[in-house]
């Protein structure tokens, strides 16, 4: 048997009615909750993306920031 993952965004009218009719029919077994980003996942990323910086001093981080 195959297993599917399907996204339902039920904040909407046509996503609740999507739910309660495949959860009538028995069709999900789970409600799986949005997993929610955390400080080191978005950090993580960011080391990814090339997003980080680098300072030689206190004082020149914060003319970097300043200006």
């Amino acid at each position: 048997m195959a297993t599917y993952a399907v996204h339902i965004n039920e904040r909407t009218q046509a996503g609740q009615s999507l739910f309660l009719y495949l959860s009538s029919l028995g069709v999900i077994t789970e409600r799986l909750k949005p997993r929610r980003r955390k400080g080191i996942d978005a950090a993580l990323e960011d080391v990814r993306m090339g997003r980080i910086y680098k300072a030689d001093s206190v004082d020149d981080m914060f003319r970097q920031i300043l200006g």
